[in-house]
């Protein structure tokens, strides 16, 4: 079978959920022996190197990618006010990716091609013009959802009504763009769940994000028993939720943490953390900034947390930890869409009182973290394996084309 991945963004470095997402979902399709072809989204904003691109795209598929500027543009947005489109959309509609696009499908044929992102979907006309292939939106989330909660906090009064706008465009232009796909992909159950209601009609499967298990090694306890444990946050801060979430632990939960443990330790990376971060770091909460390997750097962190309160999707950094053999403290928003048990696999807080009462557990006893960090690896290992989504993935496909 050939399939053809459009990718809204480059799917390496894993430096980010989307990215560890689209590079694992091409792995599991290459796992399975599928012919495969990865178009990709590059960014000034990101400017990925192709250095780090991994083995498996330089040998086992055909990669390239299009340069388009998805930077919010002032004037443009104010234009775009004007219209009846989403902005939040429009700036990912290139005519470059455009030609690159029809240049591919006119020299070659697929019989899948997997949109990653719904606003892709800004391209249907032209595959639907040089293609037969069906087609197959996989969505990261509910995209207007995550807008909808971010706007739940305080944000500049007209920023708020500007994405009050552009978001209620946005599901509209979601809800259309489900109706005409061939197959849908969900990431998560509740996702499914939202586009199933816009699109009653089109096939529709969950099959969450996988994982190489194999390359996850389970992380080793005892020398937790000789020093206090070190709680950390591992996302992308470009991501608006994120923010919101470490910016309330850290002037919330901390320090009424460290009035009665003074050596409690929050550890804060990932990419485009803000300057402004910096200044709060002190002798509790350090910025490490962007790391080149996730996993090397969670190899002496603890307890993995994350005060998530806006968002969708599944969260791709809480399945990594579980699958290192770590203990998470997340919201019950932040563990969407995982199959977990809390206190046995997991530990769910949604207050800070919840917060403070999970983090005092963890630092008065490191036996209940490793018990839950055992049974938080197995679960990934059971429900997140690259091979058996892969697997998922290509009988799906198949059951598509066999209805035309």
């Amino acid at each position: 079978m050939k399939i053809l991945q459009l990718c809204h963004k480059m799917p390496f470095p894993l430096h980010d959920g989307g990215a560890c997402s689209i590079s694992n979902t091409a792995l599991g399709l290459i796992n399975q022996g599928m012919v495969l072809k990865v178009h990709a989204i590059n960014t000034p904003k990101c400017n990925v190197d192709l250095g780090c691109m991994p083995l498996v795209f330089k040998e086992k598929c055909s990669f390239e990618f299009s340069w388009v500027d998805t930077r919010i543009d002032p004037a443009r947005a104010l234009i775009n006010l004007f219209t009846d489109r989403s902005y939040l959309v429009e700036r990912f509609f290139s005519l470059k990716f455009n030609a690159d696009l029809i240049r591919i499908l006119t020299r070659q044929t697929f019989d899948i091609i997997q949109l990653e992102h719904v606003y892709l979907c800004l391209y249907l006309d032209s595959i639907r013009k040089h293609s037969h292939a069906k087609v197959i939106l996989r969505p990261q989330n509910v995209e207007n959802e995550v807008w909808k909660s971010v706007m739940k906090f305080k944000i500049n009064p007209l920023k708020k009504f500007y994405l009050k706008i552009a978001t209620t465009r946005l599901m509209k232009f979601e809800s259309e763009m489900a109706t005409k796909v061939n197959g849908i992909l969900a990431i998560s159950g509740s996702d499914a769940d939202t586009f199933h209601s816009y699109a009653p009609e089109v096939p529709l499967l969950t099959v969450p994000i996988g994982f190489d298990i194999s390359q996850f090694t389970p992380h080793v306890h005892f020398d937790q028993f000789n020093r206090l444990p070190v709680f950390y946050h591992l996302g992308s801060m470009d991501w608006l939720p994120n923010v919101q979430g470490i910016k309330w632990f850290i002037k919330e939960v901390i320090p009424l943490i460290k009035a009665d443990y003074p050596d409690f330790i929050f550890r804060i990376a990932g990419k485009k953390i803000p300057r402004w971060f910096y200044r709060l770091t002190g002798s509790n909460v350090m910025v490490d900034g962007e790391v080149a390997d996730s996993m090397q750097y969670q190899e002496y962190k603890d307890i993995l947390v994350v005060p998530l309160f806006s968002g969708g999707g599944l969260r791709v950094k809480i399945i990594e930890a579980m699958a290192l053999g770590k203990t998470v403290i997340s919201t019950t928003k932040g563990a969407e869409g995982i199959p977990y048990t809390d206190q046995e696999n997991i530990l769910i807080a949604d207050t800070k009182e919840d917060f403070i009462i999970q983090i005092k557990k963890c630092m008065n006893s490191m036996v209940l973290c490793k018990e839950i960090g055992k049974k938080a690896k197995l679960l990934a290992t059971e429900n997140y394996n690259c091979r058996e989504t892969g697997k998922k993935m290509v009988e799906f496909y198949e059951s598509i084309i066999q209805k035309s």
